[in-house]
């Protein structure tokens, strides 16, 4: 599987999340509504695709909060074979 980046993530949510202002790596996604339940679902469908199923159910809410954090998810998932 290739290395899922932070830039990768950011696109993935500018494509995903109907929100007009610019997504960047530190952006707050939870707590300001940028990234809503369609949104979240629709990444994980793109990350699962992409080699990375992510269980969102094994992770505190906290890991989803911004793409610097979801590409951290996925560089564990990437590092333990996970999927």
């Amino acid at each position: 599987m290739n290395e899922i980046t932070v830039d990768i993530i950011v696109g993935l949510l500018s494509e995903f999340c109907e929100h007009d202002a610019e997504i960047l790596p530190d952006t707050e996604l939870l707590d300001s509504g940028i990234l809503d339940s369609l949104a979240f679902i629709e990444l994980l469908n793109a990350l699962e695709d992409m080699g990375c199923p992510v269980q969102p159910t094994q992770h505190p809410r906290e890991c989803f909060s911004t793409p610097e954090k979801i590409a951290g998810l996925c560089r564990v998932c990437n590092d333990s074979g996970c999927g």
